[in-house]
Parts: C-alpha cells; structure tokens; sequence
C-alpha cells in the first residue's frame, strides 16, 4: 500500500515538474518572439531620407525620365530589419553586384557596389569594426559614411591616401521597412520618385495591421513572377487546397480601370476590376490589382462587411535568371496583434508563403524552358482575365524594344576618386602625403 501510495506521488511530481517545464519554456519562447517582433516593428519605423533629394527640383526631374529606362526607379532591395551594423550584405540590382552596411552614429544605410577601389574585391565578403566601418576582407581598407575611405593600414599614418579614396556609391532611402536603392543617375534621384502611394495609405492608418513580409530568392527571370502575380485565375488550380479550390473556379471579368493609384506618378501604370459575376457563393466580392513599373503589384481583396485583405508584392529584377520577391501584406480584419507574439506563428506563416511559391516556381520554371530552350511564346492565346499580363508585356515589350536589356552589362576600367564614375584615375597615390 506504501508502495502505491509513493508511486502515486512521485508520478505525479513527475507530470507536475513536465507541466512546469512546458510552461516555462512556452513563456520564455514567448518573450523572446515579442522581443523579436518589437525589434522587427521599431526598424519598419526607420525614415532615412536620401540626402541629396532636397537640392534638386522634382517637376524639372519628372520631365528627363523616360519610364521605360529601369535605371531610373527606386527599388526596395531589402527589408530594413535584415541590415545590420554586425554584417554587411551583398546583393545584386539588374545584374549590378552591390553592397549594404550601416555606419554612423545613426546606423544610416549605404550602398556601395560590390568591389573595393583597391583591387576590386567584393566588399560583402568584408567585416563590420567596431568603430561602424566596412572593412575589405582583401587588405583591410576601410569604409564608413558615404563610402568614404577611413583607414588603409599598409600606408603610413602620416599619408591622407584614404582621403582621396572613395567606393563608388548608389542612392539610398530607407522607409515603410525597406531599404531602397536608385541604381541610376545620381542627379536624379529624389524622395519624391519613392513610390509612396504603395503603401502610405495603408501604414499611416489604424484601420490596417501588417502581417506578416518576407521575401525569396528566386532563380527566375524576374518577368515571369510579374506574370504570374497578375494572373488572379491560376490560384483555384496550380494552389488548388491550399489558397484555392479548383471546384470554385468559374468566369472572370476583368475590367480596365481609365483612372489608377498611379497614374498620377507613372505614365505606364495600370488597374484593373476584377470579379467572379457567374460565382454562386461570395457575391459582391472583388480584386482590385494594380501594376506600377517596373516592377510594382498592389492586390486589393475586398470581401463582404467590408473586408480588405491588401498585398504588396515586389518582383526585384536581381539578375538575368534570378529575382527576389519582397512581400507585406495588410488587412482590416481580425486584427490581432498578440498573434504574432505567439511562438511557432512565424514559423507557420512563412511555411505556407514557402508552398505557395514553390507551386509557382514548379511552373515557372517549365514556362521558362519553354520559353528559353523551345522559343515558346511568352503570351498566346487570351481570354479577359489575362488582361493584366497583356499589359505589363506590353510595357516590357516597349522597354527591351529600345533598351534591348534592361540589366547591368559591365563597369569601366577605371579607378575613381569621388564614386561618380568621373574617371579621375589616380594612377600612383603612394607618394601622396598631407601638407
């Protein structure tokens, strides 16, 4: 009986200490995931304006910019929470190898392509100091604001060669939680050109909570995706029981709206209407999609009681065959911000933008064999609800019909002083020494 009881007794401290256990650790999981989502929340905050915008009159610069030249836009390249002043990060703008880092006492971003002035090393494979500067991982020179050259540790403490030394740099503004970068003429680039309409209306206002973004890496042409984002009708089959159903699928009416979001900033922006008139179910329902070049999509679900789930989703044209799809989406419905404290949240929601894509990416990639190998066309026959991709090929056509290529095809044998591609060589600076 003794032994009965005892038994009794210490399964239940058993169970009991378990239950502690799963406690404790579901709380500190969570603590941790609110930390994490507070820091997440903080850095969509940041607003580091570009610098050189207010000294150039916007209307004059409206007037050189031709829409189809792709060099001529901001691009968000990044989330803001994924640069770091621990590490830089190299990345790639139609086909151009470029480089992030914070430094400074406000951890501003900038951009530097991706090769040292030395002797063209890639800056990414470098390391962040202590003092906030990016050190080359070749010979240990060293970058801070604006790519200035700070440090160059073979050269005597008495010589000012890293003063004429600069990385050349691109363009940046950080806002709305992403890091944008003008890849193009400098002198052309202002704030104002950011595409604010895509999201302004939706994170300056308590009506909307943001969750959750995220991005791939796509080994796809950039183009293909943009296709596939505009082309509402695949969803009930290539996503059939996950975010479609096949047994749903029915007509679908595509109208062209005359005015748009953007019509107002770029001349090739388009919208459209679309609705499901011959569906039994969902009545009154529709989508609202918007294509802003050169890469821009802005899905606008609308649902009964007045429901709107809104996706932003960005095609970054990396390289030749490779993309980075940068996505946040917004809604005003079940609003729930503890949600995201819960442990195991993200995990869930990134898995299932993870299946989508690579539903899409298994057919992407045999539309891009076809296309490559076989010389299949990009667009045959259509019916309404293709009119989006009827557009957005149309502006691409108009593009590749005048640039021939829209990437990146080499940089010019030059070492240059200021980062502007002046091609002020400096041919022999080991002699240079401060007066």
């Amino acid at each position: 009986m003794l032994l009965l009881l005892l038994s009794s007794l210490f399964y239940q401290y058993i169970i009991s200490t378990l239950i502690t256990s799963v406690i404790i650790l579901l709380c500190y999981f969570t603590i941790v995931e609110y930390r994490r989502v507070q820091r997440r929340d903080k850095s969509r905050l940041r607003h580091q304006k570009y610098s050189l915008s207010d000294q150039n009159d916007i209307d004059s610069i409206r007037k050189q910019l031709d829409p189809l030249d792709h060099t001529l836009y901001w691009y968000p390249v990044a989330l803001s929470h994924e640069i770091t002043n621990k590490q830089p990060y190299g990345f790639q703008l139609l086909n151009e190898p470029l480089c992030l880092y914070r430094t400074g006492k406000n951890n501003d971003v900038v951009c530097v392509v991706d090769r040292c002035p030395h002797r063209s090393a890639p800056l990414s494979l470098g390391q962040m100091t202590k003092q906030g500067t990016l050190e080359c991982i070749y010979h240990g020179w060293q970058y801070g604001v604006d790519g200035k050259c700070q440090v160059i540790p073979s050269t005597s403490k008495y010589s000012n060669v890293a003063s004429v030394i600069c990385a050349q740099t691109k363009p940046v503004h950080e806002q709305y939680g992403f890091i944008w970068v003008w890849p193009g003429r400098k002198d052309l680039a202002h704030s104002d050109l950011i595409p604010h309409q895509l999201l302004a209306d939706l994170q300056h206002s308590t009506d909307y909570i943001m969750s959750p973004e995220g991005y791939r890496v796509l080994d796809i042409p950039y183009d293909l995706m943009v296709d596939n984002l505009l082309d509402i009708a695949h969803i009930d089959f290539t996503h059939d029981g996950l975010i479609g159903k096949r047994s749903l699928a029915t007509c679908i009416k595509c109208e062209k709206l005359s005015t748009n979001l953007f019509s107002s900033i770029n001349s090739e922006s388009c919208s459209f209407k679309l609705t499901r008139p011959e569906s039994t179910k969902n009545k009154g329902e529709c989508t609202y999609m918007h294509f802003l070049p050169p890469c821009f999509i802005r899905l606008e679900h609308i649902f009964q009681k007045e429901r709107k789930f809104t996706q932003i989703m960005i095609n970054i044209p990396s390289a030749t065959n490779k993309m980075k799809l940068l996505f946040q989406f917004y809604r005003n419905f079940a609003k729930f911000k503890f949600v995201e404290y819960i442990p195991g949240y993200d995990y869930y929601m990134n898995n299932m933008n993870v299946k989508i894509v690579n539903q899409d990416l298994l057919l992407l990639d045999g539309i891009n064999r076809n296309v490559d190998l076989y010389s299949a066309p990009l667009l045959g026959s259509i019916v309404s609800a293709d009119q989006p991709i009827k557009a957005f090929r149309k502006y691409q056509m108009k593009t590749l019909m005048k640039y021939q290529t829209i990437y990146f095809k080499s940089w010019q044998k030059q070492i240059f002083k200021d980062g502007e591609g002046s091609g002020n060589s400096i041919d022999d600076i080991e002699d240079l020494r401060t007066s």
